[in-house]
């Protein structure tokens, strides 16, 4: 009898459990898809495209990380983010696209290498005359739109988001620019 009575109750507790079974399966699906976080540079992170060590660059940078992928696509420029992006033979299965934020940097070839924003949801200045790491023309990165709004109207350029950037300007940059010192 107490045998009867206590598959009784567990048949009426998984039961009443039933219904919650696909909200913790949403739970667990939230959690794989939420972008990991900015990885921190450090002396053995190299760029994809320049094969050097990332620290040897003045300027922001970049990162993306890919599903399946635990270790990130270094970058040491942000048009050479951008250009990874753009290029068909590269891998686009991003879980995380992630640029230097430049919104608290006095000056831009100097950056705060631990300050990072999503590049799908930050501000660019392009045009600014700034070159990168690499020495070409470079997006400038801020979370805010403020910020990129007042350092183009001080430094020149057009403020921007990730999508209106153009393989143009990314892939074939204009040929005036700065040496990499600050506007």
């Amino acid at each position: 009898m107490m045998r009867k009575s206590l598959s009784s109750s567990l048949a009426a507790f998984l039961l009443a459990a039933l219904p919650l079974l696909p909200l913790t399966g949403c739970k667990e699906d939230e959690a794989a898809s939420a972008p990991p976080p900015p990885r921190t540079i450090t002396a053995e992170a190299i760029g994809h495209y320049c094969g050097m060590t990332m620290l040897d660059h003045p300027g922001p940078k970049g990162q993306i990380v890919l599903k399946g992928r635990e270790k990130p696509v270094w970058f040491s420029s942000v048009r050479d983010t951008f250009a990874y992006t753009m290029l068909p033979e590269e891998s686009h299965d991003y879980r995380a696209i992630y640029v230097t934020d430049l919104e608290a940097s006095a000056d831009p070839s100097h950056p705060d290498l631990a300050r990072w924003t999503e590049a799908r949801t930050a501000w660019f200045v392009v045009g600014s005359g700034f070159a990168g790491g690499m020495g070409d023309a470079e997006p400038l990165p801020f979370a805010g739109e403020a910020a990129a709004r007042t350092f183009a109207a001080k430094h020149g350029g057009t403020v921007k988001r990730f999508d209106e950037v153009t393989d143009d300007y990314i892939l074939a940059p204009p040929a005036e620019t700065d040496t990499g010192s600050a506007p």
